[in-house]
């Protein structure tokens, strides 16, 4: 690949990305009448806690993985990429971890800078256990662990963070989407970054329809959520669009969404919760895989191709300061 040339100019991004939106648009279009007396049950946050009460035993599994520990890759790179261009280097900054699970994604954050310091949130006291145990093993820079609900406004800290990490599928799994970001919104010190995660809904209509039978592709349709597999909660999922407008309806400005992977996608063997290995083969050479990974570094900067994401959608988005 020439790399004198813009890669956009290359791939003719726009083109390509209008293109195949609007198949999937009309794809879903077609298949939306169908299921329009469909009636989904949602789980109760009971059903959430009991899932990953469960799964906190082999939640970090993942990492082992060839495909999400790829996925995890693009989204350091990302983390990284943003915090450094947004913090001076050397600005207090301090993180808060909503839905912080087992903390790998404080833990990384953490380590970035001796001058990071966090907050551990979660209502899950196993997970907390777990990730307290993680960083204080790996003597990282001073955590506090916080339980509690990101639906509940006075489960917050008192101290106000700058840094918000709500990562993977926190946002689908709360119950009530615009109160959780509210509060985030809320929580979030002004001239703050927010990296905020959601299931995408392009790649939630292709991956049930390519392995989940009619009634799961019903879901995303009829009730804009998913599971991508019978034993999980059902989780909210959006559009690029979607996820973007909902995060300025609840305040943040400069929203830039991106999806990733781009290069690979997701097969049912990758959606198990002990899932060590994956089907996919590219992942497994370390050469093509080193490969794979430079170019995702390129293309998932590109809100235009976020629809492709295989993974999740993440939205990096700012509270402006007042009279910005």
């Amino acid at each position: 690949m020439e790399t004198g040339k813009n890669i956009s100019t290359i791939f003719n991004i726009p083109s390509i990305a209008l293109e195949e939106i609007t198949s999937l648009y009309e794809q879903m279009k077609l298949l939306l009448p169908s299921g329009v007396n469909c009636f989904f049950t949602r789980s109760t946050y009971k059903d959430v806690y009991a899932f990953f009460e469960e799964a906190s035993r082999h939640y970090d599994s993942d990492l082992k993985n060839p495909y999400w520990s790829f996925s995890h890759e693009i989204l350091k790179f990302i983390l990284r990429k943003f915090i450094t261009e947004h913090f001076r280097s050397d600005q207090k900054i301090r993180v808060f971890d909503a839905g912080a699970g087992t903390g790998n994604w404080s833990q990384y954050v953490l380590s970035l800078n001796e001058g990071i310091d966090g907050i551990l949130f979660d209502m899950n006291p196993n997970m907390l256990k777990f990730a307290y145990s993680k960083i204080a093993q790996l003597h990282l820079n001073p955590a506090k662990i916080v339980e509690g609900n990101l639906e509940v406004a006075s489960d917050f800290p008192r101290e106000r963070s700058n840094l918000i990490l709500c990562m993977h599928n926190v946002i689908g799994l709360g119950r009530n989407t615009d109160l959780m970001l509210h509060n985030l919104f809320s929580y979030l010190e002004n001239g703050g970054l927010a990296f905020i995660m959601a299931a995408n809904k392009y790649h939630a209509f292709n991956f049930t329809r390519q392995f989940g039978g009619g009634i799961e592709t019903s879901r995303v349709l009829n009730d804009g959520t998913v599971k991508f597999k019978p034993d999980m909660p059902e989780m909210f999922c959006y559009t690029p669009r979607e996820f973007s407008n909902i995060l300025f309806s609840a305040g943040f400005r400069e929203v830039t969404v991106l999806g990733f992977p781009v290069t690979v996608y997701p097969s049912p063997n990758d959606a198990k919760l002990l899932r060590t290995d994956t089907f996919d083969q590219r992942l497994k050479d370390s050469r093509v895989r080193g490969e794979l990974l430079e170019l995702e570094k390129r293309l998932c900067l590109y809100p235009e191709l976020a629809y492709k994401g295989g993974s999740s959608l993440i939205a990096i988005c700012k509270k402006v300061r007042q009279g910005e």
